[in-house]
């Protein structure tokens, strides 16, 4: 695997430290509203950072299996940036008037939207840790 630069690095961590401070406000800040924003804010900031930094490491070898892991990472990524846009979606309610127009619209938007954030976050967490867990054993092996 490429190694990132020094601001690259950088920029990873501190896209992954703002995912968790975001989503610790978002979690933790149920009283007030401003917090809550702020930490949708952040987790989608972090998010973005973190999603692009891992997807500019790059792998140079020729094992199947760390290019496989490597596109299992990359769909976290995805799922990560995805987490991002339904959290601030929930938070900030920007397609809500769209869908409540009607008791289906508003259906959908309960269904589909509404908090799903979660879901998509903790597939990615789960693929995320696997993936490089996985990596980081396939690495050794082949050194």
């Amino acid at each position: 695997m490429r190694e990132l630069s020094r601001i690259q690095s950088v920029i990873f961590a501190l896209g992954g430290l703002l995912m968790v401070a975001g989503i610790g406000c978002v979690v933790f800040g149920m009283a007030t509203l401003w917090l809550q924003q702020c930490g949708a804010i952040a987790f989608a900031i972090g998010a973005l950072c973190f999603a692009v930094m891992q997807m500019s490491q790059v792998y140079q070898g020729s094992s199947l299996v760390i290019r496989r892991l490597r596109r299992i990472m990359i769909f976290a990524d995805i799922c990560f940036v995805i987490s991002a846009l339904l959290l601030v979606e929930n938070v900030f309610q920007i397609v809500f008037p769209l869908f409540a127009g009607t008791i289906d619209g508003y259906n959908a938007y309960i269904h589909y939207i509404y908090n799903n954030w979660v879901v998509t976050l903790l597939i990615a967490a789960i693929l995320e840790m696997y993936s490089m867990h996985r990596i980081s054993n396939e690495l050794k092996k082949e050194e």
